[in-house]
Protein backbone atom coordinates (compact mmCIF):
# COMPACT_ATOMS: atom_id res chain seq x y z
CA UNK A 1 0.00 0.00 0.00
CA UNK A 2 0.79 3.82 -0.57
CA UNK A 3 0.18 5.95 2.26
CA UNK A 4 -0.76 9.83 0.56
CA UNK A 5 1.41 11.47 3.55
CA UNK A 6 3.43 10.37 5.94
CA UNK A 7 4.16 12.01 8.97
CA UNK A 8 7.99 13.14 9.36
CA UNK A 9 8.55 11.26 12.80
CA UNK A 10 7.03 7.55 11.41
CA UNK A 11 9.95 6.49 9.49
CA UNK A 12 12.22 6.93 12.80
CA UNK A 13 10.74 4.54 13.99
CA UNK A 14 11.83 0.45 14.37
CA UNK A 15 10.74 -2.49 16.37
CA UNK A 16 7.39 -3.79 16.78
CA UNK A 17 3.80 -1.96 17.34
CA UNK A 18 0.56 -3.56 18.15
CA UNK A 19 -2.42 -2.61 16.92
CA UNK A 20 -4.74 -1.49 20.09
CA UNK A 21 -7.59 0.26 19.10
CA UNK A 22 -9.70 0.69 15.63
CA UNK A 23 -11.98 3.61 14.95
CA UNK A 24 -14.01 3.97 11.61
CA UNK A 25 -11.11 6.56 10.32
CA UNK A 26 -8.17 5.38 12.50
CA UNK A 27 -6.33 2.44 13.88
CA UNK A 28 -4.04 2.95 16.40
CA UNK A 29 -1.05 0.52 16.62
CA UNK A 30 1.20 0.76 19.76
CA UNK A 31 5.17 1.29 19.53
CA UNK A 32 7.61 -0.57 21.75
CA UNK A 33 8.48 3.15 22.83
CA UNK A 34 4.97 3.82 24.38
CA UNK A 35 3.71 5.77 21.67
CA UNK A 36 0.85 5.36 19.49
CA UNK A 37 1.21 5.28 15.13
CA UNK A 38 -1.82 5.72 13.76
CA UNK A 39 -3.38 5.12 10.36
CA UNK A 40 -6.00 7.57 9.19
CA UNK A 41 -8.45 7.68 6.78
CA UNK A 42 -8.17 11.56 6.28
CA UNK A 43 -5.62 14.60 6.17
CA UNK A 44 -7.08 16.48 8.91
CA UNK A 45 -6.56 13.68 11.34
CA UNK A 46 -2.75 13.85 10.85
CA UNK A 47 0.16 14.10 13.43
CA UNK A 48 3.41 13.51 12.70
CA UNK A 49 3.37 9.80 13.93
CA UNK A 50 0.71 9.30 11.31
CA UNK A 51 0.42 7.75 7.68
CA UNK A 52 -3.04 8.95 5.67
CA UNK A 53 -4.31 5.78 4.46
CA UNK A 54 -6.74 5.68 2.56
CA UNK A 55 -6.52 2.64 0.59
CA UNK A 56 -7.27 0.94 4.30
CA UNK A 57 -10.38 1.93 4.80
CA UNK A 58 -11.90 1.15 1.62
CA UNK A 59 -10.89 -3.01 1.08
CA UNK A 60 -11.80 -4.90 4.15
CA UNK A 61 -9.78 -7.61 3.09
CA UNK A 62 -7.06 -5.58 4.51
CA UNK A 63 -8.20 -5.11 8.04
CA UNK A 64 -6.52 -4.77 11.43
CA UNK A 65 -7.97 -5.81 14.64
CA UNK A 66 -6.63 -5.57 18.26
CA UNK A 67 -3.63 -7.47 18.91
CA UNK A 68 -2.07 -7.66 15.37
CA UNK A 69 1.46 -7.09 15.10
CA UNK A 70 3.49 -3.91 13.40
CA UNK A 71 6.68 -4.18 12.29
CA UNK A 72 8.56 -0.46 11.88
CA UNK A 73 11.69 -0.80 9.54
CA UNK A 74 12.16 2.98 8.74
CA UNK A 75 11.08 2.51 4.78
CA UNK A 76 8.39 0.22 5.92
CA UNK A 77 5.21 -0.84 7.94
CA UNK A 78 4.53 -4.62 7.47
CA UNK A 79 1.79 -6.62 9.00
CA UNK A 80 0.94 -10.07 8.24
CA UNK A 81 -1.42 -8.94 5.76
CA UNK A 82 0.22 -5.66 3.53
CA UNK A 83 3.10 -4.09 3.61
CA UNK A 84 2.88 0.06 3.55
CA UNK A 85 5.74 1.50 1.68
CA UNK A 86 7.13 5.16 3.06
CA UNK A 87 10.06 5.78 0.91
CA UNK A 88 9.34 8.76 -1.08
CA UNK A 89 5.68 9.20 -0.25
CA UNK A 90 4.77 13.19 0.65
CA UNK A 91 6.10 13.80 4.61
CA UNK A 92 3.91 15.64 6.98
CA UNK A 93 5.89 18.00 9.45
CA UNK A 94 3.11 19.29 11.68
CA UNK A 95 4.74 22.31 12.44
CA UNK A 96 3.59 25.60 12.06
CA UNK A 97 4.86 28.46 10.01
CA UNK A 98 4.77 32.59 9.61
CA UNK A 99 2.17 31.97 7.06
CA UNK A 100 -0.24 30.13 9.51
CA UNK A 101 -0.08 32.97 11.96
CA UNK A 102 0.59 36.25 10.18
CA UNK A 103 -3.14 37.51 10.68
CA UNK A 104 -3.53 37.25 14.36
CA UNK A 105 -4.17 40.22 16.63
CA UNK A 106 -5.46 41.18 20.03
CA UNK A 107 -8.78 41.41 18.02
CA UNK A 108 -8.52 37.98 16.54
CA UNK A 109 -7.91 36.35 19.65
CA UNK A 110 -10.75 38.27 21.29
CA UNK A 111 -13.36 36.54 18.38
CA UNK A 112 -11.55 33.32 18.71
CA UNK A 113 -12.25 33.40 22.60
CA UNK A 114 -15.75 34.96 21.99
CA UNK A 115 -16.66 31.64 19.72
CA UNK A 116 -14.98 29.36 21.99
CA UNK A 117 -17.20 30.00 24.94
CA UNK A 118 -20.37 29.91 22.39
CA UNK A 119 -19.52 26.76 20.40
CA UNK A 120 -16.69 25.05 23.14
CA UNK A 121 -17.96 21.72 24.87
CA UNK A 122 -18.40 21.39 28.23
CA UNK A 123 -16.92 18.59 30.13
CA UNK A 124 -13.01 19.24 29.80
CA UNK A 125 -11.55 22.52 30.58
CA UNK A 126 -14.22 24.98 28.89
CA UNK A 127 -14.74 26.48 32.67
CA UNK A 128 -11.47 27.92 32.86
CA UNK A 129 -12.25 30.39 30.18
CA UNK A 130 -15.10 31.70 32.67
CA UNK A 131 -12.95 32.02 35.83
CA UNK A 132 -13.59 28.44 36.92
CA UNK A 133 -16.70 25.41 37.22
CA UNK A 134 -17.59 24.79 41.26
CA UNK A 135 -19.80 21.92 39.54
CA UNK A 136 -15.94 20.33 37.96
CA UNK A 137 -13.54 19.29 39.82
CA UNK A 138 -10.87 19.16 36.82
CA UNK A 139 -11.44 22.62 36.82
CA UNK A 140 -11.19 23.58 39.94
CA UNK A 141 -7.95 21.99 39.88
CA UNK A 142 -6.51 23.41 37.53
CA UNK A 143 -7.39 26.87 38.81
CA UNK A 144 -5.06 26.04 41.20
CA UNK A 145 -2.64 24.94 39.40
CA UNK A 146 -2.69 27.94 36.75
CA UNK A 147 -3.32 30.51 39.73
CA UNK A 148 0.59 29.42 41.03
CA UNK A 149 1.62 29.58 36.64
CA UNK A 150 1.23 32.78 36.95
CA UNK A 151 2.69 33.62 40.13
CA UNK A 152 5.68 31.75 39.11
CA UNK A 153 9.49 33.68 39.49
CA UNK A 154 11.00 31.74 36.42
CA UNK A 155 10.58 29.93 33.76
CA UNK A 156 11.53 26.60 35.29
CA UNK A 157 8.55 27.10 37.59
CA UNK A 158 6.29 27.62 35.53
CA UNK A 159 6.93 24.42 33.45
CA UNK A 160 7.13 22.90 36.92
CA UNK A 161 4.07 24.07 38.01
CA UNK A 162 2.26 22.98 34.31
CA UNK A 163 3.26 19.73 34.70
CA UNK A 164 0.59 18.89 37.21
CA UNK A 165 -1.49 19.29 34.90
CA UNK A 166 -0.22 16.39 32.81
CA UNK A 167 -3.01 12.95 32.80
CA UNK A 168 -5.83 15.57 34.64
CA UNK A 169 -9.75 15.29 33.45
CA UNK A 170 -11.33 13.13 31.52
CA UNK A 171 -11.40 11.93 27.66
CA UNK A 172 -9.31 9.45 25.43
CA UNK A 173 -6.37 12.24 25.63
CA UNK A 174 -6.47 13.76 29.19
CA UNK A 175 -7.89 17.43 29.28
CA UNK A 176 -4.65 18.81 31.14
CA UNK A 177 -2.59 17.09 28.01
CA UNK A 178 -5.07 18.86 25.49
CA UNK A 179 -4.58 22.27 27.54
CA UNK A 180 -0.38 22.16 27.64
CA UNK A 181 -0.70 21.23 23.69
CA UNK A 182 -2.52 24.20 22.90
CA UNK A 183 -0.51 26.10 25.27
CA UNK A 184 2.86 24.89 23.57
CA UNK A 185 0.60 26.00 20.33
CA UNK A 186 -0.02 29.28 21.61
CA UNK A 187 3.78 29.49 22.69
CA UNK A 188 5.29 28.85 19.24
CA UNK A 189 2.46 31.18 17.40
CA UNK A 190 4.07 34.31 19.61
CA UNK A 191 7.63 33.42 18.65
CA UNK A 192 6.40 33.35 14.89
CA UNK A 193 4.56 36.67 15.49
CA UNK A 194 7.71 38.26 16.75
CA UNK A 195 10.05 36.50 14.53
CA UNK A 196 10.80 39.38 12.18
CA UNK A 197 10.69 41.92 15.25
CA UNK A 198 13.98 41.32 16.77
CA UNK A 199 13.90 43.92 19.15
CA UNK A 200 10.34 42.93 20.32
CA UNK A 201 11.97 39.46 20.52
CA UNK A 202 14.35 41.05 22.54
CA UNK A 203 12.35 42.68 25.23
CA UNK A 204 9.60 39.92 25.91
CA UNK A 205 12.11 37.44 25.93
CA UNK A 206 11.17 36.52 29.18
CA UNK A 207 7.47 35.99 28.28
CA UNK A 208 9.10 32.46 26.27
CA UNK A 209 9.37 29.09 27.61
CA UNK A 210 12.66 27.42 26.95
CA UNK A 211 11.98 24.93 23.83
CA UNK A 212 12.61 21.14 23.65
CA UNK A 213 14.93 19.84 26.04
CA UNK A 214 14.83 22.11 28.66
CA UNK A 215 11.21 21.27 29.21
CA UNK A 216 12.18 18.90 31.46
CA UNK A 217 9.77 18.52 33.64
CA UNK A 218 7.18 18.34 30.87
CA UNK A 219 9.11 15.87 29.85
CA UNK A 220 9.36 14.22 32.94
CA UNK A 221 5.53 14.08 33.67
CA UNK A 222 4.63 12.57 30.53
CA UNK A 223 5.18 8.95 31.66
CA UNK A 224 2.39 9.79 34.55
CA UNK A 225 -0.45 10.24 31.30
CA UNK A 226 -2.45 7.72 29.28
CA UNK A 227 -0.76 6.35 25.47
CA UNK A 228 -2.67 8.73 23.63
CA UNK A 229 -1.48 11.77 26.21
CA UNK A 230 1.73 10.48 26.20
CA UNK A 231 1.95 10.56 21.89
CA UNK A 232 0.19 13.96 21.53
CA UNK A 233 2.46 15.82 24.40
CA UNK A 234 5.79 13.60 22.77
CA UNK A 235 4.80 15.55 19.79
CA UNK A 236 4.24 19.04 21.00
CA UNK A 237 7.01 19.11 23.08
CA UNK A 238 9.20 18.98 20.02
CA UNK A 239 7.27 21.67 18.10
CA UNK A 240 4.81 18.93 16.19
CA UNK A 241 1.06 19.45 16.38
CA UNK A 242 -2.17 17.90 15.01
CA UNK A 243 -3.10 19.03 11.64
CA UNK A 244 -6.45 20.20 12.19
CA UNK A 245 -5.34 22.87 15.25
CA UNK A 246 -2.63 23.99 12.80
CA UNK A 247 -5.72 24.51 10.14
CA UNK A 248 -7.86 26.11 13.26
CA UNK A 249 -4.73 28.44 13.68
CA UNK A 250 -4.83 29.13 9.83
CA UNK A 251 -8.02 29.47 9.72
CA UNK A 252 -8.30 32.30 12.70
CA UNK A 253 -5.91 34.13 10.80
CA UNK A 254 -7.00 34.48 7.54
CA UNK A 255 -10.48 34.93 8.95
CA UNK A 256 -12.61 37.88 6.85
CA UNK A 257 -15.03 38.10 9.38
CA UNK A 258 -16.55 36.86 12.86
CA UNK A 259 -18.42 34.02 11.15
CA UNK A 260 -15.56 32.24 9.74
CA UNK A 261 -13.71 32.62 13.20
CA UNK A 262 -16.90 31.04 14.55
CA UNK A 263 -16.75 28.20 11.82
CA UNK A 264 -13.19 27.33 12.50
CA UNK A 265 -13.78 27.05 15.86
CA UNK A 266 -17.29 24.71 15.46
CA UNK A 267 -14.57 22.33 13.37
CA UNK A 268 -12.02 22.42 15.90
CA UNK A 269 -14.62 21.74 19.10
CA UNK A 270 -15.81 18.45 17.07
CA UNK A 271 -12.85 16.67 17.75
CA UNK A 272 -12.72 13.90 20.43
CA UNK A 273 -14.93 14.79 23.09
CA UNK A 274 -13.82 17.82 24.55
CA UNK A 275 -10.32 17.63 22.72
CA UNK A 276 -10.61 20.91 20.47
CA UNK A 277 -12.15 22.97 23.04
CA UNK A 278 -8.99 22.04 25.50
CA UNK A 279 -6.55 22.55 23.35
CA UNK A 280 -7.92 26.17 21.97
CA UNK A 281 -8.61 27.07 25.89
CA UNK A 282 -4.42 26.63 26.31
CA UNK A 283 -3.99 28.44 22.99
CA UNK A 284 -6.20 31.33 24.75
CA UNK A 285 -4.38 31.09 27.93
CA UNK A 286 -0.86 31.66 26.60
CA UNK A 287 -1.71 34.37 24.05
CA UNK A 288 -4.57 35.91 25.62
CA UNK A 289 -2.77 39.89 26.30
CA UNK A 290 0.49 39.19 24.71
CA UNK A 291 -1.28 40.18 20.91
Amino acid sequence: MLPTQVGAEVPRLTGWGEVVSVFPGAVNARHSQGLLVSFVKETRDMTCLSVTLPELFQKQKRRLVPGDQVRFDGHQLVTEDFVVDLLGQPTWQGTLTREDVKGLSASTVTLLKEALLLKGREGGFLGLLRGGDANNLFVAKAVKVLTEVQKAPSQAAVLKVLSCLVGLGPGSTPSGDDFIVGFLLGEETLKLLLSTEAKAVAERQDTMIPWYTEKEDLWLAIERTNDAGKTLLWQALQGHFPQYLIETVRSVSDARGTQEIVDAVEKAVSRGATSGTDALTGFLFFIEGKL
